[in-house]
């Protein structure tokens, strides 16, 4: 019976031991998203340098390596279809295509550019919650770039950073957009 308990204890420690791997492998796996997360805010919140070129169509004709990234926490459940374009825009509206991937993944968006004191300015927004499955295009006038609600284009010229978020104000994407 001694020799029974000694293996029977000897197998809990090795359970034990194996749980409690696990258990901090997820929380390294949490802290590691945690501060993807963190990082890619970060950068959003940088100001704008660079834009991803695109024609009337949506090609690419230079990419910015820095725009239109997904955040890790929305890593497989969205992709970027088309990146904004025309970019950059002399007046037409400017487009934004993702790619929903996960079912309840997305509630909702909003799109935000900074104004001229710094603080957030809504350009758009979908209130649908949860986003379905599938494509949604997000659609910006330029002139809402425009300070103080001048609504010219004249007003708008320049290279604005535009933050797309979840209605729970879950950054997903981010990119700059120039009007000239």
């Amino acid at each position: 019976m001694d020799t029974l308990s000694k293996i029977i204890f000897k197998g809990r420690s090795i359970y034990s031991v194996l749980t409690l791997l696990c258990v901090l492998m997820l929380f390294a796996s949490c802290s590691n998203t945690d501060d993807a997360q963190r990082d890619f805010e970060n950068d959003a919140y940088r100001l704008p340098s660079g834009f991803t070129e695109t024609d009337a169509q949506g090609n690419v004709i230079n990419e910015d390596p820095d725009d239109w990234r997904v955040s890790p926490m929305f890593a497989g459940f969205v992709e970027i279809d088309r990146p904004a374009y025309p970019n950059p825009t002399t007046g037409p509206t400017i487009s934004l295509e993702i790619l929903i991937t996960g079912i309840g993944s997305v509630n909702g968006i909003d799109v935000y550019t900074f104004d001229e004191n710094d603080r957030l300015k809504l350009l758009w927004f979908d209130e649908r919650m949860p986003l379905p499955v599938g494509f949604s295009q997000i659609l910006i006038d330029p002139v809402q770039f425009a300070p103080g609600g001048s609504g010219t284009i004249s007003g708008a010229r320049g290279l604005h950073r535009v933050l797309v978020f979840d209605r729970r104000n879950n950054l997903i994407t981010y990119g700059d957009i120039k009007v000239e």
